[in-house]
């Protein structure tokens, strides 16, 4: 039997619910869809969103019929600029309105604003415009920029926006290795055209998700020739930076390379040793704003069985131990980690697909995916983390918080590489000491394949692609309310309780204590 001891009454870092946001290249149309809708006003009512991020704020971004991007820019017969910011900025207005805080990217370049590459060519031009490229005007570039933010600050207040964060760009260690002076250019007259609006706006990135990269843009942000005011270093408030459990390029290569949270962990260690080299920089906030188990989200579970663990109990569980490390590395590394954003939505939900292996936080017929059911079992975590003796990155693990009059504690039993749960159930004491005496109520609440899995009582009734309004009763049961496998009061005595039980592979309980 494996034991866990909680001291609750040794608190150690503030519960800043990083893992409460979330981001889709689609996002913009689906926020003001019916599915989006959905899942909008579930986030607020479990308090599931802090955050939400997205690209093309500036840029055209056509995905079918869809709108995808802000398209504030164009120019008249003579080359002058027009801006249109209404539609991004209902954009906004749409998520502070279920209390969401935009990450704001400024990308990508307008069509009028983006060189063009002839040797490439585009059906019924004979050229590709370069979006995801430098401008080809930078002083149209800046005042578009200075446009923008003058617009966000008399729509929504200054108080308002600096509450958000600004980002400079998305993914640009995709532009080619000689470009990349450019894209330091392109950050310094972001960060210039931004903090003129307001010094206290928050302005970071880069968005990267390769560390080479990163290390060529922490040394231009401390040591580089600043392109605006020739000086030495430009000013960052918070880096940003990708992590995925394993490339959906290589499914065709499962099991032999499966995800892992330790491939989270690796990368994190080598941006820690990146940024202590760089004293400057060891406090600022650091934004995993792109996460996901596997990456490629449009792929589907039709061309890649192995993506159920994107419709399964699995996903839940990645991400409840991928928390628990980023706790950890925020409290014995001191990585000032913010915010560590899922890459998915109501996608599934939106184009009308049933458990499709998309990653995507709820299906069609606005049903819950299990690991949305993870991020409202985060949801009851207390307002601190305390002491355990927890080992992060393990099998089995344990979170445990505090709030004024209630304890809570999330314990895992998650191998990645279990994937058909084969290994054998483990029995857990948990031992809770510095509680209060009195009277508690005592909930439970389980995650596995039979209990609070939409997913698997799907299957159970045969799979079925049209669900009936019976079946549909059935599948969505979980989601009416987290449901606590049971409740009981119990008494706590010398500050003292100890709760025994045990768990299957790939599942996880929570235990909370409520003082009555």
């Amino acid at each position: 039997m494996k034991t866990y001891n909680i001291f609750t009454d040794e608190t150690k870092i503030e519960n800043e619910k990083i893992w409460a946001a979330c981001g889709s290249d689609e996002l913009y149309p689906i926020i003001f869809s019916e599915e989006g809708e959905f899942l909008l006003k579930r986030m607020q009512k479990y308090k599931t969103c802090r955050f939400a991020r997205n690209h093309y704020a500036l840029s055209k971004e056509i995905n079918g019929n869809l709108r995808c991007g802000g398209d504030v820019y164009s120019e008249d017969e003579n080359g002058n600029p027009l801006y249109d910011f209404s539609y991004i900025n209902e954009v906004y207005r749409k998520l502070l309105s279920y209390g969401i805080k935009p990450i704001v990217e400024l990308d990508f370049l307008p069509d009028a604003l983006s060189l063009k590459d002839k040797t490439i060519e585009q059906e019924g031009t004979g050229e590709q415009l370069l979006n995801h490229s430098y401008p080809n005007d930078w002083d149209k570039w800046a005042r578009l920029l200075t446009a923008f933010m003058q617009n966000l600050a008399e729509t929504f207040g200054i108080e308002e926006i600096r509450t958000w964060y600004f980002e400079v760009w998305n993914e640009p260690d995709n532009w080619p290795v000689d470009t990349w002076d450019m894209f330091f250019k392109l950050y310094d007259v972001f960060v210039d055209c931004v903090t003129k609006t307001d010094d206290k706006l928050r302005v970071g990135g880069p968005g990267c998700f390769r560390q080479h990269f990163m290390y060529a843009f922490l040394d231009h942000i401390a040591n580089g020739k600043n392109y605006i005011t020739g000086q030495k270093g430009t000013r960052i408030d918070f880096l940003s930076y990708h992590i995925y459990g394993m490339s959906g390029g290589w499914l065709d290569e499962y099991p032999l390379i499966m995800p892992s949270v330790q491939r989270f962990s690796q990368e994190l260690a080598w941006i820690e040793r990146m940024i202590d080299k760089y004293p400057e920089l060891r406090e600022k906030d650091f934004l995993l704003d792109e996460w996901g188990v596997v990456s490629n989200y449009e792929r589907s579970i039709k061309d890649y069985p192995p993506l159920e663990i994107r419709n399964s109990e699995y996903s839940a569980l990645f991400m409840v131990k991928l928390m628990d490390v980023l706790v950890e590395h925020k409290i014995k590394y001191g990585l000032n980690i913010k915010t560590a954003l899922f890459w998915g939505f109501a996608n599934e939900d939106f184009f009308g697909k049933l458990f499709n292996g998309n990653r995507s936080l709820t299906t069609r017929c606005n049903i819950c995916k299990p690991i949305q059911t993870a991020f409202e079992l985060l949801s009851l975590l207390g307002d601190e983390f305390v002491r355990t003796d927890n080992i992060a990155g393990a099998d089995e693990g344990v979170v445990a918080t505090v709030s004024k009059n209630s304890a809570q504690a999330l314990i895992y039993f998650f191998n990645e590489f279990d994937a058909m749960r084969k290994l054998p159930k483990r029995k857990y004491r948990i031992n809770f000491s510095g509680l209060d005496d009195g009277c508690y109520t005592l909930k439970v609440y389980p995650l596995d394949d039979k209990h609070n899995n939409t997913y698997r009582i799907w299957q159970s009734l045969g799979s079925p692609e049209q669900p009936d309004v019976g079946e549909l009763k059935k599948i969505t049961k979980p989601q009416n309310g987290i449901t606590p496998a049971f409740s009981k009061d119990i008494k706590v005595r010398n500050g003292k309780f100890v709760f025994k039980t045990s768990l299957s592979s790939i599942s996880l309980k929570l235990i909370e204590l409520i003082k009555k």
